[in-house]
């Protein structure tokens, strides 16, 4: 599963071609606003298969590419906020590594340091022909060049890129690539990957707030989660843009009565309520930076009937209320 967000702007762009992406979406047996809610998790395999079409049916041989372009590190929802309060990009890079799995299940991200020369790397760990998506290898890197230009807010030069999809082989198919990244191009690669100067490393994030490091890093990692929790996580977090979350319906989705699901939880120290309330309000945080939406309709999309009640939950974990929290982030 991955969040909808890592497809944000891929109606408007392949609108831009003359599709009609309401009808695909039909053909498909999709809703109609399956794309438009960024916290909405969605298979693997419907990202990979919109990608594919979204290139054929535009005739746009690199439309993975270009979609990248149209995206920020709000794709990454929270763990995109945390990744602009670290200090350095060495620290941003160990985050992301960590946390990955809070946005894309599956996802595997790790950094190498070699001499002078740095290298980000990731990798699906998935079968099958959507795991050698041209289309699909050509947005991830995309989304990581642009998410280390935008946490140092410079360009930085690459000195390689390594993608898993296989070659373009239209005429002139190389051209976007070279313009784009302006380096070496290698295809068929084992994992997707950049590499840049390692001096880079102890550049300073723009605009990195410590204070808000530290309420952001203390909600997403003080608690470490056993695997049972977080597939509760990414249940309720699939369940929320679909009406109230009970624990009857969570418990349905994992297979077991709601006693014992209770019971469970009871045992590990925490209940479900406080999950959901977690669950909640870092879809609040993403809202928020957003920018788009005012409390009271955040309230409402997360499932609060009143907006104390979301203001409660959120100074609970956050540490702050939302006006505050949000005041305090630069970006």
């Amino acid at each position: 599963m991955v969040r909808a967000s890592a497809l944000t702007g891929y109606k408007s762009l392949l609108g831009s071609f003359g599709v009609n992406v309401a009808e695909l979406l039909q053909r498909l047996s999709l809703p109609a606003d399956y794309l438009d809610r960024p916290d909405l998790m969605i298979p693997m395999e419907t990202k990979v298969e919109l990608l594919e079409l979204g290139a054929r049916l535009s005739g746009c041989a690199h439309f993975g590419l270009k979609l990248a372009q149209q995206q920020n590190i709000s794709a990454f929802g929270t763990v995109g906020v945390l990744l602009q309060q670290c200090a350095t990009l060495r620290d941003a890079l160990e985050t992301i590594t960590s946390s990955i799995g809070q946005t894309a299940q599956g996802l595997e991200v790790w950094f190498e340091v070699e001499g002078d020369t740095a290298q980000l790397y990731s990798r699906y760990n998935f079968d099958g022909p959507s795991a050698h998506s041209r289309q699909h290898s050509d947005n991830l890197v995309a989304g990581g060049v642009n998410m280390i230009r935008f946490l140092l807010a410079e360009p930085v030069p690459l000195s390689a890129v390594y993608l898993s999809g296989p070659a373009p082989t239209a005429p002139g198919g190389l051209i976007p690539y070279r313009d784009l990244f302006q380096c070496p191009v290698y295809f068929d690669c084992a994992s997707n990957g950049i590499a840049f100067a390692a001096s880079l490393l102890e550049r300073p994030v723009a605009g990195a707030n410590p204070e808000m490091r530290g309420l952001i890093d203390s909600f997403l990692k003080k608690k470490q989660l056993d695997g049972f929790q977080e597939q509760l996580l990414w249940t309720i977090t699939n369940l929320l843009p679909r009406g109230p979350v009970t624990l009857e319906k969570v418990a349905d989705s994992v297979n077991m009565a709601p006693r014992t699901l209770q019971a469970r939880l009871r045992q590990q120290g925490t209940s479900f309520q406080q999950l959901l309330d977690r669950t909640r309000v870092e879809q609040v945080c993403t809202y928020l930076l957003e920018g788009n939406l005012s409390l009271t309709e955040i309230a409402e999309l997360v499932g609060y009937s009143q907006l104390s009640a979301l203001t409660r939950a959120f100074k609970r974990i956050m540490g702050a209320s939302p006006r505050s929290w949000l005041r305090q982030h630069p970006g």
